[in-house]
């Protein structure tokens, strides 16, 4: 049986075009932040804190829930839903279902938190290309900058 744990991380931009971008203790890459959803959290607030957690900048997600009704609570969607292998000293090999968010910086002073990675920077999206990062976030970057010009 293949485990799976629910994660959620944030492509968060900036008004010149670019992107804040961690690097990861583990994997030794460049990754946008996030982590695993908490108990009682959905995946939008765990994307939200995970980036303040990893590097004191304030985000919101753009987008807004595609339904509304007083009986309910209405959530903005993720702008991608990805599976990818991962493996850690704790779980060993296992599936991470990421919800991703696309972001808008709002507020905070870029600090990386060392407990969580090695470094945060704001990239240019033209750039990440250039950096060691998994294959797919380059692209996966480029297209949601893309994305983020028609939610403005």
């Amino acid at each position: 049986m293949t485990i799976r744990h629910f994660t959620a991380s944030a492509v968060v931009l900036d008004d010149t075009d670019r992107v804040l971008l961690v690097h990861h203790n583990k994997l030794g890459k460049w990754l946008y932040p996030g982590g695993h959803v908490d108990p009682n959290e959905t995946p939008a607030e765990a994307a939200v804190r995970e980036v303040l957690e990893e590097t004191a900048v304030q985000a919101v997600v753009l987008g807004e829930p595609a339904f509304t009704h007083a009986a309910v609570d209405g959530h903005a969607a993720p702008w991608a839903v990805i599976e990818m292998d991962v493996t850690d000293s704790k779980v060993g090999a296992h599936r991470h279902i990421d919800f991703v968010y696309v972001c808008r910086a709002s507020g905070g002073e870029l600090a990386a938190q060392p407990e969580e990675v090695a470094g945060a920077r704001w990239v240019p999206v033209g750039d990440v290309a250039a950096l060691a990062t998994p294959t797919e976030l380059p692209e996966l970057v480029a297209a949601a900058a893309q994305w983020a010009k028609t939610q403005r």
